[in-house]
């Protein structure tokens, strides 16, 4: 997804698209075009001790102009 400069985040459940886009441009100094946000709801999920849920999650999709580039620092 980074050569069509969009860039995926997993932010605190609080944030909203704003101040994904302060942050965004705060930390990297680009100004995002566009953020769309997904909410990850909890899933179910079963073990050995019994059943558990997985904790609550959202993602910022964070789509960037053609001249911007955000690195990032992949581990190995």
């Amino acid at each position: 997804m980074r050569e069509k400069n969009i860039y995926v985040f997993k932010v605190s459940i609080d944030a909203n698209k704003s101040l994904i886009k302060q942050a965004i441009k705060k930390i990297y100094g680009v100004t995002p075009v566009k953020v769309n946000v997904l909410n990850q709801l909890p899933k179910a999920k079963a073990n050995r001790y019994g059943k558990g849920f997985r904790s609550r999650t959202k993602k910022a999709y964070v789509f960037l102009s053609k001249k911007d580039k955000i690195e990032l620092f992949e581990s190995v």
